[in-house]
């Protein structure tokens, strides 16, 4: 290389080195505030997509399926509360009817005794009278026997009364207090429920409905914070460009390192290249300006965006959002208060069940005690029949005996009236027994297992909607607080148009003269641009360099020439 190449060389490097510096100072301002913007846009956007998935699950448990059919079993199951004081009103009365029937068997028993009584007076007296009388003394003896006999039957069946009258006492003891109770708590507690139920379904009904706004909204600044991120690319681009211009110097450098051109034509050559690097700043601050104002004008609206949404957010969470809260935890108490009443009667009914049970078995023991007792009259009856026989062969000594035995035969058949009534009493008891039992069921089962079932559903939806509810809140504040830093920092064209500006600037004032004559410059500029091109990734940077190189460029840039700006920026994005 001469002498004069040379100086033109170190000329030239003395002048673009600013330039280049001002370019790197510029390219990495701009991959450091865009790549900082673009953290917290993704920020954002994580917030964003949490919210509107924490939406998605509010509404999903909203709209539960087994939530609804939870609370109509509720709704089903405040019928069946309803009735219980009536089956209660039922019960007691029916447990009275059978302390009724119990004290006439007291009074039936107590006559058997007192039957029983003179029967043995009269037998005693029979055996004092015909003591004379031989084997008279071993019969009577025998009519003695059947009557304790007898006395003993009647005694246990009076224990065994008595017994069914301590159980029947139990299970009667504060009937009245527990049934007024019931009346006095029941329907308050029936209206509570179905109210509180009626309330719930509408508050979960107008939250789904609030939430599924808020989510259209969440959505749309969702899309807006990609559009912007994607617009954002402008930033990589920008960076791409300068480094191409850089790319251009240092090509340039390499070239007349390594060519033989002489001074004059190595300048022209030079004057060339900063004339393309000049057009492509300008090019470059142009389209960055004009990007930058899209994506301040997409972030200033989708902060309003987001105003807006927080807005619709704070009354769904200030109101509904904390009164289906409310009304959850509400309708849980209520079922708990339902479940202590219901309790108190299933227990009631247990004791009745239990009872009407016993009680069933008790007169089936007594029935046969019965029988057993009117065996007993039968056999008092002939033994005093045979008596009179015997007595009335003797004559005159036999007379006194046959009064007395003939007052046997009477009592004895006052005996067998008496277990009559006893019968027909102990029918009537086991009917009553029976209507006891079916009085202490409620309709389909136990309904404090209802309830229970009820109350677990009623909780765990309660609980679900409150961690939804909690994620919706924890959302809320991230997107307020990121989107106001967001919103505050991130007006790119401000901070980094100027900078571009500047080095269109400096490179302007590189450029000293017009385009310089490229005459025998033919071959230098096939080969230097070629070089250059090959780093082009949008169809604008080949256009400039057609320009000014003029020519042709190679078979895969001519393809890349075909496709249009659109084509270029997505293929840089995706």
């Amino acid at each position: 290389m001469s002498r004069t190449a040379s100086a033109v060389r170190v000329e030239r490097q003395t002048t673009e080195t600013e330039l280049v510096s001002r370019l790197e100072g510029a390219r990495s301002r701009i991959e450091q505030r865009f790549l900082d913007g673009g953290v917290v846009l993704l920020a954002v956007l994580d917030v964003l997509n949490r919210l509107v998935a924490s939406l998605e699950n509010l509404s999903r448990s909203l709209d539960d399926e087994t939530a609804e059919a939870t609370i109509g079993r509720l709704v089903a199951t405040v019928d069946h509360l309803t009735a219980l004081p009536a089956i209660e009103d039922t019960r007691q009365q029916r447990l009275a009817g059978v302390a009724v029937t119990k004290k006439s068997l007291c009074t039936y028993i107590a006559d058997m005794q007192e039957t029983l009584r003179y029967l043995r007076t009269f037998a005693t007296t029979a055996k004092i009278t015909g003591a004379a009388i031989p084997d008279f003394s071993g019969f009577a003896e025998e009519i003695l026997e059947r009557i304790q006999f007898g006395t003993r039957e009647v005694n246990a069946l009076g224990a065994k009364i008595d017994t069914l009258g301590s159980v029947i006492d139990a299970a009667s003891a504060g009937g009245g207090e527990a049934l007024e109770r019931f009346r006095r708590s029941v329907p308050d507690i029936a209206g509570n429920l179905s109210r509180n139920a009626a309330e719930l379904t509408s508050q979960r009904k107008h939250l789904s409905q609030l939430a599924g706004k808020v989510g259209s909204s969440a959505r749309l600044v969702q899309t807006k914070v990609a559009t912007t991120l994607s617009s954002m690319q402008i930033g990589d681009i920008t960076r791409q460009r300068i480094e191409h211009c850089q790319s251009a110097f240092a090509f340039l450098e390499e070239y007349l390192a390594a060519a033989t051109l002489d001074g004059e034509a190595a300048g022209r050559l030079t004057v060339l290249v900063r004339h393309l690097v000049h057009d492509q700043l300008v090019e470059i601050t142009s389209d960055f300006g004009r990007e930058c104002k899209t994506v301040v004008g997409t972030i200033r609206s989708f902060g309003a965006d987001i105003d807006r949404l927080m807005a619709l957010y704070g009354d769904m969470d200030a109101t509904d959002g904390h009164s289906a809260d409310r009304a959850m935890r509400t309708l849980e108490a209520d079922i708990d208060a339902a479940r202590t009443v219901v309790r108190d009667i299933e227990q009631a009914a247990g004791k009745a069940n239990a009872l009407g049970t016993s009680t069933v078995e008790t007169v089936q023991e007594l029935l046969k005690g019965v029988k057993t007792i009117q065996l007993v009259r039968t056999d008092i009856h002939y033994m005093a029949l045979n008596t009179n026989l015997r007595c009335s062969k003797l004559g005159e000594e036999g007379r006194a005996i046959n009064v007395v035995t003939a007052e046997l035969r009477s009592f004895s058949a006052q005996l067998d009236e008496t277990a009559e009534r006893i019968l027909t009493e102990l029918q009537s008891l086991e009917g009553d027994a029976v209507k006891l039992g079916e009085a202490g069921n409620a309709a389909g089962g136990s309904l404090d297992a209802h309830l229970e079932e009820v109350l677990e559903h009623i909780r765990r939806a309660g609980d679900r909607m409150e961690e939804d509810m909690a994620a919706l809140r924890d959302c809320g504040a991230d997107i307020s607080a990121k989107a106001s830093r967001t919103i505050a920092g991130l007006d790119f064209n401000a901070e980094l148009g100027d900078v571009l500006a500047d080095c269109a600037a400096s490179a302007g004032t590189l450029i000293d003269r017009d385009m310089p004559d490229t005459a025998g410059l033919e071959d230098a500029m096939a080969d230097l641009g070629s070089r250059i091109a090959r780093v082009y990734t949008m169809a604008s940077e080949r256009e400039i360099h057609m320009r000014v190189f003029g020519g042709m460029i190679d078979a895969q840039a001519a393809q890349t020439v075909a496709m249009s700006d659109e084509d270029l920026f997505d293929d840089a994005l995706f």
